[in-house]
C-alpha cells in the first residue's frame, strides 16, 4: 500500500501517541522488576501481514467477514489498540447509551459513511481519521475497510 507522506506522518503521530499511552499504562500496572517494552506494528503488518498472525480473530456477522488483531490491551482493560478489517456492512448504534466506548479510527484502506442520529453525515476515507465519542448514536456504513484503532473505556477498568 502506498501512502502519501502526510498520511504516513499522521499515522506515525497516532502510533507514537498510542505507544506512549501504552507504555504509561504498562508502567503504572507493573512492578519495578519487570521491563516495560514498546508494542510495534511494522509497515508489513499494516500492509496486511498482521491478519495472518495466529492471534488474528476471524468472525462473520450478518454475512460480513471481519478480522481483528489486538496489538495492546492495558492491564486495567480500559485502553486497547489494534488493526481491524471488515467487508461491506451496515451497523446501527442506538441509544439510550449509544457507543459503549470512545474509539479513534485511522483508515488504512476503504472508509465509512457515518450518519449521526440528527441526520448529519460524515464520510471518512483512506488516510483519514475520526474519533467516535462514547455515547455516539447513528449509522455506520461501509463497502469495506482496514483500520488502525484505539479504544478507551474507563468502565472496563472498573470490571
Amino acid at each position: 500500500m502506498v501512502m502519501a507522506k502526510t498520511h504516513r506522518s499522521a499515522l506515525a503521530a497516532v502510533l507514537a501517541v498510542s505507544l506512549f499511552a501504552c507504555v504509561c499504562a504498562q508502567a503504572q500496572a507493573q512492578t519495578q522488576t519487570q521491563t516495560v517494552k514498546p508494542v510495534k506494528l511494522s509497515k508489513a503488518d499494516l500492509d496486511g501481514a498482521v491478519f495472518n498472525r495466529k492471534d488474528a480473530q476471524k468472525s462473520v456477522e450478518n454475512g460480513t467477514q471481519m478480522t481483528d488483531v489486538v496489538g495492546f490491551t492495558s492491564p486495567d482493560k480500559a485502553y486497547q489498540t489494534g488493526v481491524f478489517k471488515s467487508g461491506p456492512s451496515h451497523e446501527v448504534i442506538k441509544g439510550p447509551q449509544g457507543l459503549a466506548y470512545t474509539e479513534f479510527l485511522y483508515f488504512l484502506s476503504g472508509g465509512v459513511k457515518l450518519t449521526s442520529s440528527d441526520g448529519s453525515v460524515l464520510n471518512v476515507g483512506t488516510g483519514e481519521a475520526v474519533t467516535l465519542p462514547k455515547g455516539w448514536t447513528g449509522q455506520f456504513d461501509t463497502q469495506g475497510y482496514t483500520k488502525l484503532y484505539v479504544t478507551y473505556s474507563p468502565d472496563d477498568a472498573k470490571q
